[in-house]
């Protein structure tokens, strides 16, 4: 059920709810949300993130490319999907996904968010200070922080060398790197420094053959790993890019 209130009206019942506070500033109010609250919210966020899924992943090929071609978006939709499907219990098969990318980018350019070329091979984001990049930016925002924890997963390991490192001690390195990184960035997300998330998508990388489980329980892994860390890497942006090799590198 979609609620029949306005913008301004969603606003003022979650004042009510006393889980958004109002600071009156000359240039306009500014909303805010404790960081207690912030943490219960995301409860709410898992439980719909699903349905957003789809549209927030190809909006997340627009954060560092301003056009992008339908097939090159299909083929990192196709390396990223597979890892977002298993955690969110998304239902369509990997056969699908290149149509379902195709239908999801004609939608988003019907409701104006992003634009197509003259024979339609092609979208591109709107301009940087327009109302429509402000909403691609906000749709990417769901599913983004799921990549970086896997683009840190993939970096940690890559930056450890295969045959180096067992995926208990993987495990554990990500998450204390997660938390460093929740408590520099402030993220208000538990779930990204979650050692079973990390655990899930390591086993997964598994299944899929991009690592191997080698003498003594390490990883191995060859050339598909760093093909999968590129792909990561195009769809954020270059700043959470540094941020995660700084710390990694620490």
């Amino acid at each position: 059920m979609v609620t029949g209130l306005s913008a301004a009206e969603i606003v003022a019942y979650g004042e009510s709810l006393q889980l958004l506070s109002r600071q009156s500033h000359r240039l306009g109010d500014v909303m805010r949300m404790s960081e207690e609250a912030a943490v219960l919210m995301a409860w709410y966020r898992n439980n719909v993130l699903h349905v957003f899924a789809m549209p927030s992943l190809v909006a997340c090929a627009f954060i560092s490319n301003a056009m992008m071609r339908t097939g090159d978006i299909q083929r990192l939709a196709g390396r990223i999907y597979p890892y977002v499907a298993a955690e969110l219990f998304l239902r369509w098969s990997e056969e699908e996904l290149p149509e379902v990318v195709v239908r999801t980018l004609e939608a988003l350019g019907a409701a104006g968010i992003i634009e197509s070329d003259a024979d339609g091979t092609a979208w591109r984001r709107p301009p940087p200070a327009s109302s429509q990049a402000m909403q691609l930016s906000l749709l990417a925002q769901a599913t983004i922080q799921t990549i970086e924890r896997y683009y840190l997963a993939i970096a940690l390991l890559l930056q450890a060398g295969t045959g180096q490192i067992t995926q208990k001690a993987l495990e554990e390195r990500c998450q204390l790197m997660a938390q460093r990184i929740t408590m520099l960035y402030r993220f208000n997300s538990p779930e990204f420094f979650d050692r079973t998330l990390f655990g899930n998508f390591i086993d997964l990388l598994r299944e899929r053959g991009v690592v191997r489980s080698g003498v003594g329980g390490v990883l191995e892994f060859d050339e598909v790993l760093p093909r999968v860390a590129a792909d990561a890497q195009m769809v954020l942006s270059e700043q959470i890019r540094h941020s995660i090799l700084q710390v990694t590198h620490l």
